[in-house]
């Protein structure tokens, strides 16, 4: 078993492993940092502590038209995963904490694809039951299993 940790960004459902994940809390005013690049969204103060904000769509690639105008959640990473920094990710919804099993995860395979990276570590397979009229019925969505190891190396190569 996996504890994933689901939320929405951009219209698609995204995963990442819960042990990167320190707390997650509702969106605040940010501090631009000049002369960052894009993905750095700014800063912003949580109880205390100084938090650089990412944004994440800019990070893996979705476009302007697919994020939502403006989000609504952050998720703070653990210090011992940013190197001992305070380090978040702008996502629009979070939704819960699941434990996936191994055979519902398909693993990517494809690693840098040119030359570009890629922060996709694979692809869950998850199953939704819905309570109908005559029935319950199950559908099967999927969900984006990023690698937030790999994510949060390359923040500090580009840094």
């Amino acid at each position: 078993m996996t504890k994933i940790l689901e939320f929405k960004l951009g219209g698609n459902y995204y995963a990442m492993d819960i042990h990167f994940t320190r707390e997650i809390v509702e969106s605040l005013p940010i501090t631009p940092i000049p002369r960052t690049p894009g993905f750095i969204a700014g800063m912003t103060n949580i109880r205390g502590e100084i938090t650089t904000i990412i944004a994440i769509h800019e990070l893996i690639g979705i476009s302007s038209q697919e994020q939502m105008p403006s989000s609504e959640k952050f998720i703070i990473f653990v210090p011992e995963a940013a190197k001992g920094d305070n380090i978040g990710m702008m996502v629009d919804e979070v939704y819960s904490v699941l434990d996936v099993n191994e055979e519902d995860i398909e693993y990517s395979q494809n690693g840098d694809t040119n030359e570009k990276k890629t922060f996709i570590k694979g692809v869950i397979r998850l199953q939704d039951s819905h309570e109908g009229k005559d029935k319950p019925s199950v559908s099967q969505r999927l969900v984006l299993y990023l690698d937030i190891d790999k994510l949060i190396s390359d923040l500090f190569e580009k840094a």
